[in-house]
This record gives structure tokens, C-alpha cells and sequence, in this order.
């Protein structure tokens, strides 16, 4: 960045006096006027008035570009000073009625801050109701208000008024862009000759609030490493009959040392034992079996005797990790309206879903039994018993109905209405007095299934073959091929030309003598054609009827096709021949349009379609199309594995707070802590909290796994790479039955962790983190020299993994962080806490615009009050971002302390 100390335009290096008239520069033009013919000149010029305050009406709203702080902006830091910026570099100087002085040159402008006590907007005027307010902007200091801004980015640079006045915490403000110099062209006040106005020209005016006293800088150097003994382990008394032992319990956060283990923790732990013992004594004497009440089995729903397992054993048997199991029991009871929401969330439709196989099992037994022992035996009464379910059976072409009764069936749909049903029941007078013989149903449904026999083939038109057999004395002919026959003669072709369109009547038979004549004349003797046209008299003798009966008296003549024609003379009638001609007459016969019905076949396909005993029933298919992602099955009641998305520490947060970092209350205001996570804590407390969830559940009667772990997060790390939470711990029916609480065979850990969830946790007391939230806290790992500490901790923290893997990491981010309450903060990080010494604890602030502050952040020192410029000025209060570095040996020996 590059500071200038003001920026105006050239016009004022022709004012060459600061005298001002009429509160204005004045400037001379010098001009030369030159006669072109002669060469004489003569000299002078012109005097102008540069503009002034007194000129300024107001400022357009695109000459703002933004003011720091903005309108109505609250929590304003009050360490930093209020600035306004402006689109034209030279604006702040653009009517300022003097000349420069060097680096020096007070801006025309002035950005006033005062409280809402001592001014106030009152329409185009700020009004001054106290007089003090002046004290901040003695005009002698007026150039170190204003500077030109280049930061190598924007096309031009850019302008900045600052405003010295030091802001006060928790106090609401007014801020208002006034112009510095009066009419005469002098300041427009003096707190040192008693000249304060009673009102300004307001050009731009809003309001603020400033927060709480501190910023960044000063509330992170106002942290300090603690030691604060006990810290992370909570009082427990055990009390039975004469015994009275005080322990302690570690917290979800606990101390780097270990938790005591003592005589107090082996007595009560020996006295719980034998109380179980007794208990299950008394149970094995009761004549009646039953059972005696006592505290809960912790792990019944994963194994059937907790006790013969190593982590079931400890969790039963020590009463400090008891009483965490019952912890978790109690925010299951405390926050089971919350879980049953996530629950009922997850699940989506599958108690719906649950109904509906209920019910679907149901309905099949009923179904299968009703089908059993009423399913006639007979296939005719099977289909008129379903056939109103194959009305409704579809098919490729349609209906199953449609399929039995098309045109190609004997059958009618008729037969099936629920009318003929009635009509034919085998009980009524009418079907038992029938004179066919019918009887019932299924003795019509055979009668009706018969095809009515076929019409005599008699194409229109044409002679049929059976006719001229029988005119021949033969019997029926049967030839399906068609002959490809030559042209009949000139002559014969003339004949059959003039007789047709004519009536088959005597008088065409008298003509009919030419096609005769023209017949024996062109192919032989031949009577034939006389006695097939008899058949159509009173028709119309059309080209086809006459080419056909022609070509039957000459193929029974023996002529043949294709061929030279026979010589003329009597031939005896060739029936073969006679058959094959008027076959080829004739067009292949249709198909049958009538095939009986294969009832059996129906039968079969449509019990099998509908039987309820079947995999693929109706009513499977239908309720399994309503359910998806869940298999129906043998229909058993589902019990779908339910995983919440549920990070379980914030129950104790919410409701106990003291368990989950105990004795929080004793820690130090500004203040930092290292600890550590509880493993074997978080085993216990997510065991009672599971098992008191699936209880509640299943009294629900919500379909979950009755033996799955639907808690799987306590703190609910985030796999940023995949955006989404990540379970911590294993399903509790998965734990090796020889691992203890904590183990980290229980653990979801990722590639390369050996120390499982044990984890450093560096908890801080402060304002800091709800002041910033956007704090950046990170560990950096110590180097072998001074100075290349001091190199590594001041460049760019890069959080990849290294080719190194996990060991080789220099920069490690946190894996989760959380907060207590508004100034308790945790920070957890996967490192071993034994090797916290290893590293510095970095803290970085958080990214934000250009500030300006009055004092030092550590000494409290002003800032800017021997600056020669307003460039100088800007340099010694801007406002440097600011990196914490602390010892991590230094926190770790703290945090050992007892």
C-alpha cells in the first residue's frame, strides 16, 4: 500500500498569494496576445476564484464509497477510529481555501463523531449541544485527517477523512461529514479561542454503537496460560449402608493427567461387586422366579451378560463410570423428544411402511385360508368364479376378459356378467328344468364353448370349385395355388369383350354361341363354360366371371398354360386337371375366425396370476410398488438400523454442563487451559444414552434394530472433504468383548492414528471468540532454532497433509471446537496431549477491511501524535493484523499440575 499525504488538481499552482477574497483563492491566467502581421505582443491575464465550502450545497451519494463504520452498525470495535472513503482521490481537497504547505494541507472536510448527548441531526444541520465535542479536532492537527490511498488494485487511487476522536464502549454515536472552514475561508472552529458553532452543515450523517471495551489485539494479549487444579474431574459421593467414599469422575473434558485411582475407588468398586452379587442371590431364591429390582444392566440390548465382557464389566461394576452411563441415560430422558424427532426425521415413512406390511400379512393370511377351502376344484368353476378379478387383469392386448372373449371366441362377455350369474345359478327353477340338458354354469359354459361350423366358400363372382366338381360328378376340390396362365386368343378375348356387362339371361345365351365359336375355333371343342355360367343367371356377366369359365372348359379340355394350344378336337375331361385349373380360380381359404377356449388353460393362468399363496401375489406387488428401499421379505415386522446425525454433547451442554467440563466455573477469566477428551467418558455416557433411546423406541413401537447403536457421535467431527459428520465410535454389538471402555478397537479412527480420540483440548475463558468467531486457532510444531521458529510462525498456516503423513504436519487445524457457554471455548485437536510440548498454540485474526486505531494495542500508547503528514499518519495508527504465538511446553506443564 502507498500513502500520499493529499491529492488536488493543478489550477491552485496558479494562485500565487494565500490572500483569500471573499473566502476564496484567487488565481491568475497569464495570457500572451501576438499580432501575426507586425509581430508586436502584448502581455497580461485573468484573474478567477477558485471554488470554496461556502460553494458546496452538498455531496452526491456515489462520492461515498463506504463509511467504516456503517449505518446503524452495531458491536463496533471502540479501539478503532471511524473513517470515510472517496470515490475521487482529490475530493477532500478540492475547496479547501489554502495553499499547501509542503506535506501539509488540511482537507475542506471534516468527519465529526460525537454521542448522541452531544449532537444530534436535525433536518440538513448537525447540532453541537456541547461544545466539548470540538476537543478532538484542534485545527492545527486538521492535515492528518485526510489521505490518499493506493493500493495497487482500483484503476485510480482512492480518498480517505479520518475522524480522531477516541470512541468509548457501550456508546451509541453520531457521525457526520462536515465542511471544515467558514464563509470567511477561516476554520470553522477553535476550541482554543472559545469559536465553537452552534450548528454545521450536515452533508452525510449516521449512527452507530460501539461494544464492549478491547479488540482483537487487546483481549488476545490478554490471555494467560493457567493452571487451575481438579480442573476436568468432578465430585462423586458414593454412599452404602456404612460406607461413605468421596470420588471423582473425570469429565467428557478432563485434565492431561491421569484420574485418580485409589483405596476410595477400589472399596467402592469392591462394594458395588458385592452388591451385585446379593442381588442376584436373592433373585435365585425366590420360589416364584421373579425378578428383584436393581439398578440397570448396562449393554443388555448388545450382549446377553454385559458382565462377561471387558467393557460391560467396567461399566457395571466401578460406580464412577456407572454414574456416567446413568448420566447418559439421564439426557436420553431429558432430550427424548429432540432424539425422536431426528429419529422420526431419518426414518421418512418407515413406520408407514410398517403398517402396511402389518396389514399386508394380515390380509394374506386371511386370503390363503379362504382360498384353501373355497377354491372350487372344477377349471369352469375356477373361471366364472375370478372372472370378475379378469376384467380388471391386464394384459399385453387388454383385459384377461378381453383375451377370452374376442372375436376369435365362442364365448361372449355376456356369460360372465354378474346378471348371468344369477340367472344360471344351479338353484334356480329355471336351470333345473332346462330342456337342454344344462344344468349350472359350468355345464353352459362348455355348451357355449364350441365354434358354429363354417359357410360354404362361394367367393363373390367367381364359380366355385366344389360346384364344378359337383356338376362334374365329383366330389369337393381342394387346391390352394393360383396359376399363372397365358392370354386366351385374339378371338376368344374379342368374345368375352362384347358379352360383358351383359344380363345372364336366354337372350345371352343365344349370344353366347360367338365365345362358343371362337373357343373351338382358337383352342378345340368345348361345353363346359355353358354350364358354369347357368349358375349365375340373372347376374351381370362380368370380364372376371367370363375369363374363369372359359379357362375351366379349357383346363378340363386338357389344355395347358404356358404352352401352344391343343390341336382342335374332342378331349376326354382330365379331372386332376380339372381340380388344379379351377383351384387356381380361387383365393387361398381365410383362416378359421372361431377357436374354442382352453378353459383349463385359463384356469390355470388366472389362479396362478391371483393365488395368495404365491411370491409374486397381487396384494405383494401393490403394497411393495407404495414401499421403497425397504424389502418386504417374509413380512415380518422391519427393523430398519437407525444412525443419527446427532452430535450428543450438546445435551450436556444444554443440561449439565458441570459433567461435561467440570469445574469450569473456577477458571480464570482470560485465560487458557490445556485438557484433553475422555474416551473411556464418551464409551459410557453414549452406552447409556443408546440404550435408554432404544427402550424409548421400541415403546414407540418405532421399527428400529433392536440391537444397533443409533448414537455413534459424542462430539460430531466433520470429514470436511465430504461436507458431512462422521461417527466416533463403532456399533457398541461390534466391540471386541476383551477391550476395556476407551479402547480404541471401539473407535473410528482415520488412517495413520494410533492415540484413537484421545485428544488435546485447549480450552479458553475469554471475549475473544463471540467478539470474533472467525478466530483462527492453530498448532504449529516447534523447529529446531529460534529463528526458524520465528520464520515458520509468521508465514501462511497450509493445513494440507504432507507426502510425510500425519507425523510430518507442521500446521494442524483443529478437528472440532465447540463452546460451553458465551466466554468458554474449546479448541480440540487429534494430537497426542503427551506431545502438546512439541508445538506452539497460533492465534490468528480474522480477515476484515482496513482499520484505523488511536492507541497501542499491549501499551495503550496513542498512536499518530508526532506524525509530520497525514501520509505518516495513516502508517502509525493503521491497524496491523494481528498473530498470537504461545509455548506450547508452557501449557502443557500447567495443565499437569495436580
Amino acid at each position: 500500500m502507498r500513502f500520499l499525504s493529499w491529492q488536488r488538481s493543478s489550477m491552485f499552482a496558479m494562485v500565487a498569494s494565500p490572500a483569500l477574497t471573499d473566502g476564496r483563492l484567487v488565481g491568475h491566467l497569464p495570457l500572451t496576445l501576438a499580432d501575426d502581421i507586425t509581430g508586436e505582443t502584448a502581455t497580461g491575464g485573468v484573474d478567477f476564484h477558485l471554488m470554496a465550502p461556502q460553494d458546496v450545497a452538498g455531496l452526491v451519494r456515489e462520492a461515498v464509497l463506504r463509511t467504516v463504520p456503517g449505518d446503524l452498525a452495531h458491536e463496533v470495535e471502540a479501539t478503532k477510529l471511524v473513517h470515510v472513503d472517496f470515490a475521487e482521490p482529490d475530493l477532500p481537497w478540492r475547496y479547501t481555501p489554502e495553499l499547501a504547505a509542503g506535506d501539509r494541507l488540511a482537507p475542506w472536510l471534516a468527519l465529526l463523531v460525537g454521542t448522541t448527548d452531544e449532537v444530534r441531526i436535525d433536518g440538513p444541520l448537525l447540532r453541537i449541544d456541547s461544545p466539548g465535542v470540538f476537543d478532538a479536532y484542534p485545527p492545527g492537527d486538521a492535515y492528518r485527517w485526510a489521505h490518499v490511498h493506493d493500493d495497487g488494485k482500483r484503476p485510480e487511487p482512492l480518498s480517505r477523512l479520518i475522524s480522531p476522536r477516541e470512541l468509548l464502549p457501550d456508546t451509541a454515536y453520531v457521525a457526520a461529514l462536515v465542511p471544515a472552514f467558514d464563509e470567511s475561508g477561516g476554520f470553522a472552529w477553535d476550541p482554543a479561542a472559545g469559536q465553537v458553532p452552534a450548528g454545521l452543515p450536515a452533508f452525510r450523517t449516521w449512527r452507530f454503537w460501539t461494544g464492549p471495551a478491547g479488540d482483537f489485539e487487546t483481549l488476545a494479549f490478554a490471555l494467560t496460560p493457567a493452571a487451575v487444579p481438579g480442573l476436568g474431574r468432578a465430585p462423586l459421593a458414593y454412599r452404602r449402608g456404612a460406607l461413605a467414599e468421596d470420588l471423582e469422575v473425570p469429565g467428557a473434558i478432563t485434565g492431561l493427567g491421569g484420574a485418580p485411582d485409589g483405596p476410595a475407588e477400589a472399596a467402592a468398586r469392591a462394594d458395588l461387586i458385592a452388591y451385585e452379587a446379593a442381588v442376584q442371590a436373592l433373585a435365585a431364591t425366590d420360589p416364584l422366579h421373579r425378578q428383584v429390582v436393581q439398578p440397570p444392566r448396562y449393554g443388555l440390548p448388545w450382549t446377553a451378560d454385559p458382565q462377561a465382557t471387558g467393557w460391560g464389566g467396567e461399566l457395571n461394576a466401578d460406580p464412577r463410570l456407572r454414574g456416567t452411563a446413568g448420566l447418559g441415560t439421564w439426557m436420553g430422558i431429558e432430550g427424548q423428544q429432540e432424539l425422536l424427532d431426528a429419529a422420526t426425521a431419518q426414518l421418512g415413512g418407515v413406520r408407514a411402511a410398517a403398517h402396511l406390511i402389518e396389514g399386508l400379512a394380515c390380509g394374506l393370511l386371511a386370503a390363503q385360508s379362504l382360498w384353501t377351502r373355497r377354491l372350487p376344484a372344477e377349471p369352469a368353476r375356477q373361471v366364472h368364479l375370478l372372472a370378475p378379478l379378469m376384467r380388471r387383469m391386464r394384459t399385453a392386448g387388454g383385459t384377461a376378459m378381453g383375451a377370452v372373449t374376442g372375436p376369435d371366441s365362442p364365448l361372449d362377455p355376456a356369460l360372465f356378467s354378474s346378471a348371468a350369474r344369477r340367472a344360471l345359478h344351479r338353484g334356480r327353477a329355471a336351470v333345473r328344468h332346462s330342456a337342454s340338458g344344462v344344468v349350472g354354469r359350468d355345464e353352459l359354459l362348455a355348451a357355449a364353448n364350441r365354434c358354429p361350423p363354417r359357410p360354404p366358400r362361394l367367393p363373390r363372382g367367381l364359380p366355385h370349385a366344389d360346384t364344378l366338381g359337383q356338376a362334374l360328378g365329383q366330389g369337393p376340390v381342394e387346391a390352394p395355388s393360383v396359376l399363372d396362365l397365358r392370354p386366351l386368343g385374339w378371338g376368344t378375348e374379342r368374345a368375352v369383350e362384347d358379352l360383358t356387362g351383359r344380363t345372364i339371361d336366354e337372350d345371352f345365351f343365344t349370344d353366347l354361341a360367338e365365345l362358343t365359336a371362337a373357343i373351338e375355333a382358337e383352342h378345340g371343342r368345348c361345353g363346359l363354360h355353358v354350364l358354369l355360367l347357368q349358375d349365375h343367371m340373372g347376374e351381370t356377366a362380368t370380364r372376371e366371371l367370363l375369363v374363369a369359365a372359359t379357362r375351366a372348359c379349357l383346363f378340363a379340355t386338357g389344355w395347358e398354360p404356358n404352352a401352344d394350344p391343343p390341336p382342335v378336337g374332342d378331349h376326354p375331361v382330365d379331372i386332376g386337371r380339372l381340380r388344379g385349373a379351377v383351384g387356381g380360380m380361387l383365393a387361398a381359404p381365410p383362416p378359421d375366425p372361431c377357436l374354442p377356449v382352453g378353459i383349463d388353460e385359463v384356469a390355470a393362468v388366472v389362479t396362478q396370476a391371483v393365488d395368495p399363496h404365491g411370491a409374486d401375489a397381487p396384494a405383494r406387488r401393490r403394497v411393495g410398488s407404495r414401499i421403497g428401499g425397504l424389502p418386504i421379505g417374509d413380512l415380518r415386522p422391519p427393523e430398519v438400523p437407525l444412525g443419527l446425525d446427532f452430535p450428543t454433547w450438546t445435551l450436556l451442554r444444554d443440561q449439565a454442563k458441570q459433567w461435561l467440563l467440570p469445574g469450569l466455573e473456577r477458571l480464570p477469566r482470560d485465560s487458557i487451559v490445556a485438557l484433553r477428551t475422555n474416551p473411556r467418558f464418551v464409551d459410557a455416557y453414549l452406552t447409556g444414552l443408546n440404550q435408554q433411546l432404544l427402550g424409548e423406541l421400541h415403546w414407540r413401537n418405532v421399527p428400529v434394530d433392536r440391537t444397533g447403536t443409533p448414537l455413534l457421535m459424542f462430539w460430531g467431527h466433520v470429514d470436511f472433504a465430504q461436507g458431512r459428520r462422521v461417527a466416533e465410535i463403532r456399533p457398541v454389538a461390534a466391540w471386541d468383548a476383551a477391550t476395556a471402555l476407551g479402547d480404541v478397537q471401539h473407535q473410528v479412527r482415520q488412517p495413520g492414528d494410533t492415540t484413537g480420540k484421545e485428544d488435546l483440548v485447549i480450552v479458553f475463558r475469554s471475549d475473544l471468540f463471540w467478539r470474533y468467531p472467525a478466530t483462527q486457532v492453530y498448532l504449529v510444531r516447534a523447529q529446531a532454532t529460534d529463528a526458524a521458529d520465528d520464520a515458520t510462525l509468521s508465514t501462511t498456516p497450509d493445513f494440507a497433509l504432507p507426502a510425510g503423513g500425519r507425523d510430518a504436519r507442521v500446521f494442524i487445524g483443529p478437528t472440532f471446537q465447540g463452546a460451553v457457554s458465551r466466554d468458554v471455548v474449546f479448541f480440540a485437536f487429534d494430537v497426542d496431549p503427551a506431545e502438546l510440548a512439541q508445538f506452539w498454540l497460533v492465534l490468528d485474526e480474522p480477515p476484515s477491511e482496513l482499520r484505523f486505531r488511536a492507541r497501542d494495542g499491549q501499551t495503550g500508547t496513542p498512536l499518530g501524535g508526532t506524525a509530520a503528514s497525514a501520509a505518516q499518519y495513516a502508517i502509525a495508527t493503521i491497524d496491523q493484523k494481528t498473530r498470537v504465538a504461545i509455548s506450547g511446553p508452557y501449557l502443557q506443564e500447567l495443565g499437569l499440575r495436580p
